[in-house]
């Protein structure tokens, strides 16, 4: 057994936390500036997530670090608010980019780096805004396709998997799998260079846009596998859906999602640059 006075020693030892108080702000940083204050729980509520969530944006660099209080509780201000509203606009994934990107500029942001989190943005609206020029240009494909307004074009324009990778838009490893898979099949020419025809290339920028939006390379290999030439059986294409889903409204909600990070991507600049004036 413990007795009374250990007892006594030992609550005084380990002092339970009291609740956050007003009057305790007088006493940071903060209000001596005239800045306006907010505790975890308020904070949480503005910006529409879980206390937690504050606690963990804080440990993984996505806000600065609050001042503390004597009892240790956070005091916020509103330039955290304003990092927790970035963060909240930037961080949903999937993104059509390079996501690791975007979570840095919401960390260069925390850290002060203006310009860098600016330049980040911009660069990810531009990303964005190429990815919806690909897009289109496979759409227009698929629509000469389908109105049989193209022929087969054989004629060579590049040589090597890397150049066609680039120009494409997508990695070496994602061509080797296409090609693996039977998607497609590219000649080679007399020096056992890979020749990429413009019809090779129109049909691997197909390829791109079907799997961007949710097609397998599964249902893909159904239909690129077959000892047929595309552009005689269009239709082909419309024989895939994905959860019951028309083949049109699929590609025509992928367009939405790019549209929606591009609307994502102007409205961090914005942010920044609006911080970024009353700074000045």
């Amino acid at each position: 057994m413990i007795c009374k006075s250990r007892a006594v020693i030992l609550r005084q030892d380990h002092p339970v936390k009291r609740k956050f108080c007003i009057k305790d702000w007088v006493h940071t940083k903060e209000a001596r500036h005239g800045c306006k204050t907010y505790s975890t729980k308020e904070i949480a509520e503005l910006t529409g997530v879980h206390p937690n969530t504050i606690r963990l944006y804080e440990s993984w660099g996505y806000i600065s670090k609050p001042s503390r209080l004597k009892n240790n509780y956070r005091v916020f201000t509103d330039l955290h608010l304003l990092q927790m509203k970035l963060a909240r606009t930037a961080l949903p994934g999937p993104y059509p980019v390079n996501g690791k990107r975007v979570h840095q500029l919401v960390k260069e942001f925390a850290m002060g780096s203006l310009e860098e989190s600016l330049a980040l943005a911009r660069e990810y609206l531009e990303k964005v805004k190429q990815e919806q020029k690909r897009a289109l240009r496979a759409l227009n494909i698929l629509d000469d396709w389908f109105a049989k307004r193209s022929c087969r074009n054989n004629d060579v324009l590049i040589k090597g998997r890397l150049k066609a990778a680039q120009m494409i838009g997508v990695t070496l490893d994602t061509l080797r799998t296409w090609e693996r898979n039977g998607l497609y099949a590219i000649k080679k020419d007399k020096n056992g260079v890979l020749a990429y025809t413009q019809f090779d290339l129109e049909r691997i920028e197909v390829i791109r846009l079907l799997r961007n939006c949710g097609y397998s390379i599964v249902s893909l290999s159904k239909i690129f596998n077959r000892q047929v030439v595309i552009t005689e059986k269009p239709s082909l294409l419309l024989s895939l859906p994905i959860n019951d889903e028309d083949f049109f409204y699929v590609t025509d909600r992928f367009m939405q999602y790019l549209q929606s990070h591009e609307k994502r991507a102007q409205s961090l600049i914005d942010m920044i640059e609006d911080y970024m004036k009353r700074e000045q």
